[in-house]
């Protein structure tokens, strides 16, 4: 994984985390101590937090700072972009895609089957509605 694979990663589990905690940029840049915009950056992997500005940001989204980067599990599917990116797919896309697999590989049994179910509709939902 390359540096700004790695500053859109962070991002996207900024966004993601602090979604979770129902909060506004402003309200996690008044808790981490940083400005609203700069979590904007962040989040658009323009830039990412320093080192302090992490831990402070993993204390405000009560989560672990390991969070924040890719798992063992997340850098193997990663790594695989350089021949996933001939298929015209961008990194947001490819993370997208990458939590779809995960969340149904979490799940079992008549949960499972009902995630994938709702997957099965929406592709044929757009399959109806393009013609496809």
């Amino acid at each position: 994984m390359n540096e700004k694979e790695l500053k859109i990663f962070i991002g996207n589990k900024i966004r993601e985390y602090r979604k979770q905690m129902k909060m506004t940029q402003k309200e996690l840049g008044d808790r981490a101590g940083v400005k609203h915009n700069t979590i904007a950056t962040y989040e658009k992997g323009h830039s990412s937090p320093d080192q302090n500005v992490i831990f402070l940001l993993a204390q405000a989204l009560d989560r672990p700072v390991d969070d924040f980067f890719p798992n063992h599990r997340e850098e193997k599917y990663l790594n695989q972009l350089p021949e996933l990116t001939n298929a015209n797919l961008d990194f947001e896309e490819l993370l997208f895609l990458n939590e779809i697999i995960e969340k149904t590989l979490s799940l079992e049994g008549e949960e499972r089957a009902r995630f994938l179910e709702s997957i099965k509709f929406t592709v044929e939902y757009y399959k109806k509605m393009n013609g496809n």
